[in-house]
């Protein structure tokens, strides 16, 4: 699937940078204590890193033959729907006292099951 040198360099390049802007937004921040639009432009820096992660995912996903495609295809989907049902029916349960679902808990939440998914899916297609 997702084996070619060329995307491990992509997309382990695309980690580091993240990994950088990350360290150096948090020791920016320390050093300088900005407020306001500056504040938010430093926290937001490691989303460069994120959507060039995002972008070697998608460039691997374009590289594959058409049935790894459509195992992902349908590994995504499930990871997809089942966000989806979790993250649903969580915000009917913090109604009955269930603390709030912080954004930074969905993606694990749809990694994991993306990973579900593509066991299911690779099972289905073999």
């Amino acid at each position: 699937m997702f084996r070619s040198k060329q995307y491990m360099i992509e997309l382990g390049s695309a980690f580091a940078l993240y990994a950088a802007l990350l360290v150096g937004a948090e020791a920016v921040e320390r050093a300088i204590a900005p407020a306001g639009a500056l504040k938010l432009a430093i926290n937001l820096a490691p989303m460069i890193g994120a959507l060039a992660a995002a972008w070697a995912i998608l460039r691997g996903l374009w590289r594959l033959d058409e049935m790894q495609r459509r195992i992902q295809f349908d590994a995504i989907a499930i990871s997809f729907l089942g966000t989806a049902l979790i993250t649903f029916a969580w915000g009917f349960a913090e109604g009955a006292g269930l603390p709030h679902l912080r954004s930074f808990a969905v993606w694990p939440i749809m990694g994991a099951l993306w990973c579900v998914g593509l066991l299911i899916a690779i099972r289905r297609y073999r």
